[in-house]
């Protein structure tokens, strides 16, 4: 039988958290101690906050679509902006500022590993948001 349809995306609701954001969603695919393992999904004309984190690094995997990140390994002031495109692999290293923004019209997907002595939410200090710095 040749499947042309398939409905393993609503599944994904069910078998994994998620949560919805400003900018998109999230899933969390897998954690443990000083691990997890998300997808984010960014939509079209949208962004998350520039940040860092004190206690973790970050993995990105582009897996669909593309998306712009502000990154600076010092100061929030001296930024640098980067396209990722479909496949990219992108470090983000403990205290580097960082900020995913998605200017183009397809939703961007980034699997996105988490590893350091924390893993939490709580280890994100912002500093300003996407709609503060976005030419619409």
């Amino acid at each position: 039988m040749d499947k042309k349809n398939s409905s393993s995306w609503i599944l994904k609701d069910f078998k994994y958290d998620s949560e919805e954001r400003v900018w998109g969603r999230f899933f969390n695919i897998f954690y443990d101690k000083n691990l997890k393992l998300k997808e984010l999904i960014i939509d079209s004309k949208k962004g998350m906050s520039l940040q860092r984190h004190n206690h973790r690094d970050e993995v990105w995997f582009v897996s669909k679509g593309k998306c712009v990140v502000n990154h600076s390994k010092t100061s929030h002031h001296d930024i640098k902006e980067i396209t990722l495109s479909k496949e990219d692999v992108f470090h983000v290293e403990r205290k580097h500022w960082h900020q995913i923004f998605n200017p183009f019209e397809e939703p961007c997907h980034i699997i996105e590993i988490q590893y350091g002595e924390k893993t939490s939410e709580e280890d994100i200090e912002r500093i300003r948001y996407y709609e503060d710095n976005f030419i619409k």
